[in-house]
């Protein structure tokens, strides 16, 4: 069964896809996004030490693990494997202090047929 604290985070992830949809589609219609599928916050309260999340669509699934509160450490794991360039952007007003950052990941595969992909946006 699903708590307060569970349903308030679903309800949140919600708000921001639908913002971050909203928002690529204004803004870059060359891309394609990715759904966020699995957030260990979420779907595996409990766990320690490391953030999981998965992003899935359009053929390609970024698997991301997040370390740390203060010094993130992200690790990226992109399929299909190959050359790509990720960048990231994120919120501005975000960072130092502990603070949640909103972040989003673009992968490109130059020279390839791939069309860009960018993750929902997220809070680490």
């Amino acid at each position: 069964m699903i708590g307060p604290p569970e349903r308030a985070a679903g309800e949140q992830i919600a708000l921001l896809r639908s913002v971050g949809y909203a928002a690529f589609g204004r803004h870059e219609r060359d891309l394609d996004v990715l759904d966020l599928v699995f957030d260990s916050l979420v779907d595996a309260p409990g766990t320690e030490g490391v953030r999981q999340l998965r992003f899935i669509g359009h053929g390609v699934t970024l698997d991301v693990d997040v370390r740390g509160r203060h010094d993130l450490t992200v690790e990226l794991r992109v399929t299909p494997s190959g050359p790509f360039v990720v960048e990231s952007r994120g919120d501005d007003n975000s960072g130092p202090g502990g603070q949640a950052r909103l972040v989003s990941f673009l992968l490109r595969w130059p020279g390839s047929t791939q069309r860009p992909v960018r993750t929902a946006w997220v809070l680490l």
